[in-house]
């Protein structure tokens, strides 16, 4: 019996600025594993991906970081006062509409979703999605639809919205949409957790989940909303993944995509760490979602050492204790301090230490921001800004509504964080590019 097709498309972005900082769809890429298991196939249209064979291969860093291709497109009327090229990233619609052309109808199509203010990327891949197949059912899941489904269901005009997890969720959903039941005949291990890679053209590293959700509950974060439990990985799973991925596709580099990967790390994150060093050696890791300082301990430390961590970002988001005791109480200035002179006996060096430093924040002054980065660079670590982005749901966005110049409340383009919406007017884009500037030199002179 032929399988039915479920066509998983990953949406273009529309924005400022974006960089492909070891970015897949993995929502998308372990969705298609629980399909197949329930009797779908899935083929995946990625409109991010560089490696299209239509592409020009992106220069990527030796990481496996790169820049997505871009096209400039006409500003939205909200943005119109932002002196930035806007821009569609990922591949051009031609080369879209020409790969759609080139696969089976499907019998229903997963669109999955990121930012908030990318919903107008989310819109026009559907569009394009709805001019080729006018009468295939469509549903719309991933963050922006998890966080804002009437504004999803009114602007994306999907058949279904998925809030949260979509797995769990697609199979009920495809039975409503197209009447085919799920066939539950090929259950594994890992089959919540682990990406169906051979969708991708190039397999540059392995996206790597050890765990979903996060305990903490962070005021300026939506993790708790997206997935409320937190679960993890039996280690013997997660290296055997590992070896299985190097074996088939040679892979050097891992991105963790964990939000909680040191939380009790005995139990989890070190002997994981030495059975990957073990058994898969010559390994590098990268941590873009960032780690828990208050974990990073002498052994923790060693034991990223040990597997080759290259890339660290720990999430300190600000210096201040009084910040981060209204915050979740995640960590604290003397845990970061401690955190980083361990790694720095271990031997990792400025560059691959970086601190995330949340900025534009409701209330927060030139003044906190310039000392966050100048405590960050006496230890000998590397400051990276990153510009607060209000999110729905979250317990900072009354402060946000308060604070914000623009009406975050009627539209999700005002959260695009280029906009600063709810800084104090002193911390704006040129203090940023010469704090930025600043970190830069002084670090060059390490």
């Amino acid at each position: 019996m032929k399988r039915p097709v479920a066509l998983l498309v990953n949406p273009w972005i529309h924005d400022f600025a974006a960089f492909d900082l070891w970015a897949r769809p993995m929502g998308l890429l372990i969705l298609a594993n629980r399909l197949r298991s329930q009797g779908w196939e899935p083929i995946l249209v990625d409109c991010l991906d560089a490696h299209h064979p239509d592409m020009e291969v992106p220069k990527e860093k030796p990481n496996g970081t790169a820049r997505f291709p871009r096209s400039p497109i006409q500003k939205p009327a909200a943005l119109e006062s932002i002196p930035r090229q806007f821009s569609r990233y990922g591949a051009n619609p031609e080369t879209v509409r020409k790969e759609l052309a080139s696969v089976p109808v499907p019998s229903a199509i997963l669109v999955t979703s990121l930012m908030t203010y990318w919903y107008t990327g989310v819109r026009e891949t559907i569009r394009l999605l709805r001019e080729v197949y006018p009468h295939v059912p469509l549903l719309l899941g991933g963050i922006y639809a998890s966080l804002l489904p009437d504004h999803a269901r009114e602007h994306c005009q999907p058949n279904e919205i998925i809030v949260g997890p979509g797995e769990a969720q697609a199979a009920r959903s495809l039975f409503r949409a197209t009447g085919v039941a799920p066939r539950d005949n090929e259950r594994r291990p890992g089959l919540e957790f682990s990406p169906a890679l051979d969708l991708l053209h190039h397999v540059r590293f392995l996206p790597l989940l050890t765990s979903r959700g996060c305990p903490y509950r962070c005021a300026y974060c939506a993790s708790r909303r997206l997935v409320s439990s937190f679960v993890r990985r039996p280690v013997e799973e997660v290296v055997s993944e590992i070896r299985s991925a190097r074996i088939s596709y040679g892979i050097k580099d891992i991105a963790l995509y964990d939000d909680a990967f040191l939380l009790n790390p005995a139990d989890h994150a070190i002997p994981l760490l030495e059975a990957a060093a073990s058994e898969v050696p010559g390994l590098r890791w990268h941590t873009p979602n960032g780690l828990h300082a208050s974990a990073i301990d002498v052994p923790v430390a060693g034991a990223m050492k040990q597997a080759g961590f290259e890339t660290i970002r720990i999430g300190l988001e600000s210096s201040s204790d009084e910040f981060h005791k209204g915050m979740g109480r995640k960590t604290d200035f003397a845990s970061f301090t401690t955190a980083v002179r361990n790694l720095q006996d271990a031997g990792f060096s400025a560059d691959q230490i970086g601190a995330y430093l949340l900025v534009g924040l409701p209330g927060q002054s030139r003044g906190r921001i310039e000392d966050d980065v100048e405590r960050v660079l006496r230890l000998g670590a590397h400051p990276k800004l990153a510009e607060y982005s209000p999110i729905p749901g979250t317990d900072m966005w009354p402060a946000a509504l308060q604070r914000s110049r623009h009406p975050i409340a009627q539209d999700p383009l005002f959260h695009n964080c280029t906009l600063l919406s709810a800084a104090e007017p002193d911390v704006d884009w040129d203090f940023l590019q010469e704090t930025r500037r600043l970190i830069r030199d002084r670090l060059s002179t390490k």
